[in-house]
């Protein structure tokens, strides 16, 4: 990401004769009042202390008033709330959400973000596509993250980018996303039917059902057991990525990165397989069109992986993880998991059907809003005029994040927003429709997610019919 210019508003200006002046005044009124010499030096230091905190004070209401969000407080300047983003980030926004309000900037490494945690606010920046853009941000995440050159992003076949959008788009779309769910389904269910009955670790689920999500995608021979300890090193990396954290602190993750590029460029040098998707193998030839390189294909091709991997297989881990720890367990989303199984339906035809299952479609809507961080990235282009948010000015160069987390995690949009509770999607469906973002909004919305609510449904169906679910320790979250 690019590194911004400091805010003005960190900066306190005025004459160093305004300064002494208002020391001076300082001075007179703890002689006064509490009957301190003048003289003293200490009274001087504290006078100059408490001058210079009044100016500071005075120029941040200053540069508030005319309608700059306000920055989250920090010791060291360059550094920021770094730290901070990196030990807790929950409890930092939660924090600068009630101290601030619904829009404010965080500091880090020498840039500052703008976090925008209010469902009005977020939808204003959604309908005002070309005040607030998210064109260049894409760019910048396919290099920053994914590790794709600069010359091949904006090199004389940079519009490839756009035909391979659209067939991108083309294949998850709702009309012709079943292909994939289709081949989902097939290898969830043999890869399912292999488990041991027992005792296991949670977690080897969402093994198994990215597993599945590499058959889908690169063909049934692909080897996830070779990527899989790289990618979740990178994955834990992707949002210090993404938010410009220096790059000597992220060796881990690049190391990563460029060995997960590595195999998926010996992967593309052999050709797609035969019973890769058809999404991949358009994007090959769209690949070839362009003159990429083979890593330049595979760098591309982290981008596609990285969503499907990272996303709906941790989602099925916590909302079995929720219902496990719940009164009633299992037992609502079981009930629904019978009937469609005693009806004898094709499952890709039920996950296509929202009123299959109502309580198991409204348990993962409160997955995502009580277990997600998603956000969308926003740049605001160079203009004459400034920016308009609400109350809020932005300036050419600002960049904006719409933190979804901040809106569903606000006792003042969810009533007890840390209780996981399904019946919310269930009773007050179209109360929810302007403050739930589970997939971000826009032009930006995220288009996979067709497929991955389809997926969801169709392992958690697959495996409930299929085992019996029970914590060895109700104690533990790991073992079941």
């Amino acid at each position: 990401m690019p590194v911004l210019p400091p805010d003005p508003v960190e900066f306190v200006l005025g004459t160093r004769e305004s300064l002494a002046s208002l020391a001076e005044d300082v001075e007179k009124w703890l002689s006064k009042t509490l009957g301190i010499s003048s003289k003293s030096g200490s009274v001087r230091a504290v006078s100059l202390v408490v001058a210079s905190g009044v100016l500071l004070y005075l120029w941040r209401s200053r540069s508030q008033k005319r309608g700059r969000p306000p920055i989250v407080s920090h010791w060291i300047p360059w550094l920021g709330s770094a730290l901070q983003l990196q030990r807790d980030p929950d409890a930092l926004f939660w924090r600068a959400r009630q101290e601030l309000g619904p829009a404010f900037g965080v500091k880090a490494f020498g840039s500052v973000v703008y976090y925008i945690a209010d469902p009005d606010l977020i939808n204003s920046v959604y309908k005002q596509a070309s005040v607030f853009s998210g064109s260049p941000m894409q760019a910048t995440f396919l290099n920053t993250v994914f590790g794709m050159r600069m010359e091949v992003i904006t090199g004389s076949h940079a519009a490839i980018f756009g035909d391979m959008l659209a067939s991108k788009n083309r294949h998850i779309s709702p009309v012709n996303v079943h292909n994939l769910v289709s081949t989902f389904i097939s290898h969830s269910r043999n890869l399912i039917s292999k488990l041991p009955s027992g005792p296991i670790r949670l977690q080897e689920l969402v093994t198994l059902m990215q597993r599945a999500d590499c058959a889908m995608l690169f063909g049934s021979s692909f080897d996830f057991g070779a990527v899989a300890s790289d990618f979740e090193k990178f994955d834990g990396g992707v949002v210090n990525l993404a938010t410009n954290f220096p790059s000597v602190f992220m060796r881990q993750t690049i190391t990563a990165r460029s060995r997960l590029i590595g195999l998926l460029t010996r992967y593309f040098e052999r050709g797609a397989r035969e019973d890769a998707s058809q999404q991949l193998k358009d994007f090959v030839d769209l690949a070839k069109s362009a003159e990429w390189t083979e890593r330049d294909t595979a760098s591309f091709a982290l981008g596609m992986m990285w969503p499907l991997l990272a996303n709906a297989p941790w989602a099925v881990w916590w909302l079995l993880v929720y219902h496990l720890h719940r009164a009633r367990g299992l037992e609502p989303i079981l009930e629904e998991v019978k009937q469609v199984v005693q009806s004898g339906r094709d499952l890709l035809d039920v996950v296509r059907d929202s009123s299959a299952t109502p309580y198991l479609d409204a348990s993962i809507n409160e997955t995502i809003r009580i277990a997600s961080d998603s956000f969308s990235v926003r740049w605001v282009p160079p203009s004459p005029t400034p920016a308009r948010l609400g109350t809020f000015i932005f300036k050419g160069g600002d960049q904006i994040i719409c933190k979804m987390r901040g809106v569903h995690t606000d006792p003042n949009v969810y009533a007890h927003p840390g209780v996981f509770e399904p019946s919310r999607f269930t009773d007050n469906k179209e109360d929810m429709r302007r403050r739930f973002f589970p997939f971000g909004g826009g032009f930006s919305i995220c288009e996979g997610r067709h497929l991955a609510l389809s997926q969801i449904k169709a392992f958690l169906i697959i495996f409930l019919s299929e085992f019996e679910l029970s914590l060895v320790d109700p104690q533990s979250l790991w073992e079941t």
